[in-house]
């Protein structure tokens, strides 16, 4: 493992606005949170461009629901010009105007939600968010950033309840818009998924299929560090950068112990590893 972190994953507060079916946000009792400007500003101020491969301003929410997301994203791309941004999005708040941004911010990846290629499905899935304008905004992002170097990705999840021709059609629809399109397996984020559940449970977890606890940092909106992106519940807090700096919190004995906890076949492991489709 690094002294460092390669990947941090930050969110500038918890709010999403789509509830979809598969995902644990509809479930959690959260109070609405979001990140200080002294807080974003001392993030900025600690992260080591030579050893940070990729900030993903992204955490359990829906960034753009942040009405100054965009100019975030540039203070991050203006300070550091290597670090790989990736940011995901349900597409539902994009306007025209943040994908003009976009295109001047070298962004590498753009991820999106769109989780039915029918009205039916996407309303399913996805409740809260409007179909038409959803497929309106993916033209306009597939011809405002046809030039740019962003991988732009699509991503359904296979839940086991969607048509096979929806998954060929949508990747159909991907080809046509210079899209990449990902089929990603159903994931119950640790047993946090109420409707659904994997049935994961593995006394002897010693390893995670992701590598994140040794790679990824999980930073939620008010300072707290989360062992996992897969933690909605925030069971196991690793530290807090505002007491903290990233390094001190990355190299703390709080984190190695749960890393260790994890990677240790004789120790006991996390209980949200031990639920979690990814650990084996």
């Amino acid at each position: 493992m690094s002294d460092y972190p390669k990947v941090i994953e930050v969110q500038f507060h918890n709010k999403c606005n789509s509830n979809c079916l598969i995902c644990p946000y509809k479930d959690m009792d959260y109070s609405y949170e979001s990140m200080t400007d002294e807080l974003f500003e001392k993030l900025l101020d600690e992260i080591d461009e030579s050893k940070l491969k990729r900030i993903i301003p992204y955490l359990n929410n829906e960034p753009f629901l942040d009405k100054r997301f965009i100019d975030k994203v540039k203070k991050i791309r203006n300070k550091f010009n290597k670090v790989e941004i990736e940011i995901s999005s349900n597409v539902s708040m994009i306007k025209e105007e943040d994908i003009i941004e976009m295109c001047k911010l070298n962004i590498t990846e753009l991820r999106l939600s769109v989780f039915g290629f029918e009205k039916e499905t996407y309303n399913r899935m996805m409740p809260c968010l409007n179909y038409e304008k959803t497929f309106e905004k993916l033209k306009m992002i597939s011809n405002k950033m046809k030039n740019s170097d962003t991988i732009i990705s699509i991503v359904m999840i296979d839940n086991g309840e969607i048509n096979e021709q929806e998954f060929i059609n949508m990747e159909n629809m991907c080809n046509e818009l210079g899209f990449k399109f990902e089929r990603w397996g159903f994931l119950d984020r640790s047993n946090n998924v109420t409707y659904k559940s994997n049935n994961i449970y593995n006394e002897n977890v010693y390893y995670c299929e992701q590598n994140r606890p040794l790679e990824r940092m999980h930073i939620l909106s008010d300072g707290r560090v989360i062992f996992c992106c897969q933690d909605w519940s925030h069971s196991l807090v690793v530290g807090n950068i505002n007491t903290n700096t990233i390094s001190e919190v990355w190299n703390s004995d709080i984190y190695n112990n749960a890393r260790n906890s994890l990677y240790d076949k004789e120790k006991d492991s996390p209980m949200i590893c031990k639920k979690c489709k990814l650990g084996h």
